[in-house]
């Protein structure tokens, strides 16, 4: 009798092992493909407002399956999207608008929410790597290291642009991960790592009189492919604005503006931020390049 019972909870243990997998997997599919049909989302409003119960539930499955590291991934790809696409937004918004009150206190709330963004991708390193500096990590990532590569660059970038003093020793390493993301994965996620690069050249370059990115923008265009309409409205942004062209600037972003972004529907969320910024930059064409 004990031992038909001994057997009995095993094979009962054995069923429920099974159940709770076919149901991560299940789920996971599901939340991948909830992602390409944000993806194709054309109201920025009603984007953003799905966001935080969204990264509610995606941290809660991430806890439920902590076997199956895939949820912890959509959680911190999901965080830092919302951290980056909206929250820095608004603080770029604030800033250029003179808002400064505003700007500070978004900035406030912004670097607890790119530190969380790290220690998220962090967690997804193996245990040995994951206190180490991020020019560190560069020589030792592979290609699946590259997305979490990516994102520590990102929030790099952003704290970069919120207190350039402050971070802009943080610079080479920033530009070091930004290289190998694009050695190791060229053109991933909308040629992301080859626009940062693109948009840091132009930065820095207007600054020191170095280079206007051109040729980085160039190369991102091509990585990324047509109808990334986010490359022409930061070749704007930094390539125009570093030469002082405002020619060049109002004919770039009234082209991004003038785009149909219905002709690419799975890039449909990101051309609509892309022209929210175009609006953005064309408003602010005077404190960006005075007459």
């Amino acid at each position: 009798m004990i031992a038909g019972l001994v057997l009995a909870l095993a094979l009962l243990g054995g069923c429920e092992s099974f159940i709770t997998k076919r149901a991560a997997s299940s789920t996971f599919t599901i939340l991948e493909k909830s992602n390409i049909v944000a993806q194709r989302e054309s109201d920025l409003e009603l984007a953003r407002d799905a966001v935080p119960g969204g990264l509610m539930q995606l941290e809660a499955f991430a806890l439920a399956y902590p076997d199956h590291d895939g949820f912890k991934r959509l959680h911190a790809e999901a965080f830092c999207s919302y951290a980056v696409a909206f929250v820095f937004d608004d603080w770029e918004d604030a800033s250029l608008t003179g808002h400064t009150a505003d700007a500070e206190r978004i900035a406030a709330r912004l670097r607890p929410l790119l530190s969380r963004c790290a220690g998220l991708n962090r967690a997804l390193l193996p245990k040995a790597w994951r206190e180490k500096p991020l020019a560190e990590l560069v020589p030792l990532a592979k290609k699946a290291h590259a997305p979490i590569l990516l994102w520590l660059a990102t929030t790099g970038a952003v704290e970069l642009a919120l207190a350039p003093m402050a971070n802009f020793s943080r610079l080479p390493e920033i530009r070091a991960a930004l290289t190998r993301c694009v050695e190791l994965a060229p053109g991933a996620r909308n040629a992301d790592a080859e626009l940062l690069l693109a948009t840091l050249d132009a930065g820095t370059g207007a600054v020191f009189g170095t280079t206007d990115g051109k040729a980085a923008f160039d190369r991102a265009r091509t990585a990324a492919g047509p109808g990334a309409l986010i490359v022409e409205v930061m070749f704007a942004r930094g390539t125009a604005v570093a030469r002082k062209d405002r020619s060049l600037f109002t004919t770039t972003l009234e082209k991004a503006l003038a785009a149909d972004p219905a002709q690419w529907p799975d890039r449909r969320l990101a051309n609509e931020l892309a022209r929210r910024k175009a609006r953005r930059y064309l408003a602010a064409i005077d404190a960006l390049l005075p007459p």
